[in-house]
């Protein structure tokens, strides 16, 4: 995967947003001295006393970076407060890209969370290896979010896809990464755990490479701390990356 991202010629103008990462690190140094004395005293006896003190000192040292970044993403990736696209078609060519724009969450109040954004979008088929018919790159490589200091909630990813050259047929796109438990979409009504979220179209489409592939979606609940997202009408359980997709642009040629 590539990490430079190739915006597709749009009619509106770019959308101009300010990602954050906070790195913590923490050093502790001990440092132990030793000292000896000796002390000899004459009289008419000879009295020789020794004392051997010991001290030990530990140094602990924490410290945060906070890094901001303006990343210019393509028109139409403005963060929203809608659902949202829950379903559709991105076709891609070779000559300009395909952008599909995605925000995300990771609400955790303890422990925060550092997304590789490319992992959060995978290509899949029956055929070996059907991302190597693929370019992806993200906006960004990495992104810092949740914990104490809610870093980074509701920034928005923009994707660009573009298929190689020769490359045809149907492919499944998948958002949220390849574990049921990293990746959960905001749907209208509930929260949704996909196997599969979009067709991704190369070529002439042809052939099929998801015939006989369903994609399974569960609803995810439950007893957890649930936290709230703007223009969401439900809570969502912590421990879940949710997202939900901006918008779909095909390629131009």
């Amino acid at each position: 995967m590539s990490a430079t991202l190739i915006l597709a010629p749009v009619s509106r103008p770019p959308t101009t947003v300010t990602a954050t990462s906070v790195t913590t690190a923490t050093e502790t140094t001990a440092s132990t001295s030793v000292t000896t004395t000796t002390e000899t005293t004459t009289s008419t006896s000879v009295t020789t006393a020794t004392e051997t003190s010991t001290s030990t000192s530990i140094t602990t040292t924490t410290e945060t970076t906070t890094t901001t970044s303006e990343v210019i993403l393509p028109a139409g990736c403005s963060p929203s407060q809608s659902n949202g696209y829950s379903s559709g078609t991105l076709v891609a060519g070779t000559s300009s890209p395909a952008i599909i724009c995605v925000q995300v969450y990771w609400f955790n109040s303890t422990t925060p969370m550092v997304l590789n954004a490319t992992s959060l979008l995978e290509i899949e088929g029956n055929p070996p290896d059907p991302a190597a018919n693929f370019t992806v790159a993200a906006s960004t490589d990495q992104l810092t979010l949740g914990g104490p200091a809610n870093a980074g909630e509701g920034t928005v990813l923009a994707y660009s896809i573009t298929a190689a050259a020769g490359a045809s047929g149907t492919y499944w796109l998948r958002l949220g990464g390849s574990t049921w438990s990293q990746g959960a979409q905001l749907e209208s009504g509930e929260l949704q755990v996909c196997g599969y979220n979009y067709g991704l179209v190369a070529g002439n489409g042809q052939p099929n490479y998801t015939a006989g592939m369903t994609s399974l979606c569960i609803e995810i609940s439950g007893g957890q701390q649930q936290f709230s997202i703007p223009g969401v009408s439900y809570t969502v359980p912590a421990g879940y990356l949710c997202y939900r997709i901006i918008s779909l642009t095909n390629s131009t040629q």
